[in-house]
């Protein structure tokens, strides 16, 4: 019924087009578009970022919230009981990092999934021997950022698997 209402204002709103109003209605839907565009990218760019910062994207709460209103209640539960990933602390050693370049500001390379598509953009990563002496004071700064972070997400990863555990009689694990 709604369907049909639709067209019926749709047939009406189109008589009264004219040829400014439409290309009116055309900008604002390339504009709509357009951000419709950025935003999917902004997304594939946070799960991308999620992902290589060792978070699913349940525990995030982006996957779950979207799929709860797609899926039956009954297999929510299912995905509840899940097991997450018992999260252990990697330790940054300063000597076996990699650096790169850009904008002429230093960065410490996150994951070694991104080396490949710096080289491809033409962006040297360097390991920190080979750190020009004119970045070298903003080495220490990067790792101390770095262990910072890597404390963090460590931390939140527990308490997603300690709540886990406390309901499951599994090892409880403490922060760093």
């Amino acid at each position: 019924m709604s369907i049909l209402l639709d067209k019926r204002e749709l047939k009406k709103a189109a008589k009264e087009l004219t040829l400014g109003k439409l290309t009116d209605v055309i900008e604002t839907l390339n504009t709509v578009l357009a951000e419709r565009q950025v935003e999917v990218e902004l997304i594939t760019q946070l799960e991308q970022l999620a992902k290589s910062q060792g978070f699913t994207l349940e525990q995030l709460g982006y996957k779950l919230n979207n799929d709860s209103l797609s899926t039956d209640s009954q297999d929510s539960p299912a995905k509840a009981d899940k097991r997450p990933t018992k999260p252990k602390f990697k330790t940054i050693n300063k000597d076996s990092q990699y650096f790169y370049v850009e904008n002429g500001q230093l960065q410490l390379l996150r994951t070694h999934t991104m080396k490949k598509g710096l080289q491809e953009r033409g962006i040297d990563v360097v390991p920190v021997t080979k750190v020009d002496k004119k970045y070298a004071k903003q080495i220490d700064g990067l790792i101390a950022d770095a262990t910072a972070q890597a404390v963090e997400n460590f931390n939140a990863k527990v308490d997603a698997w300690n709540e886990w555990a406390a309901a499951n009689a599994e090892e409880i694990l403490t922060k760093k």
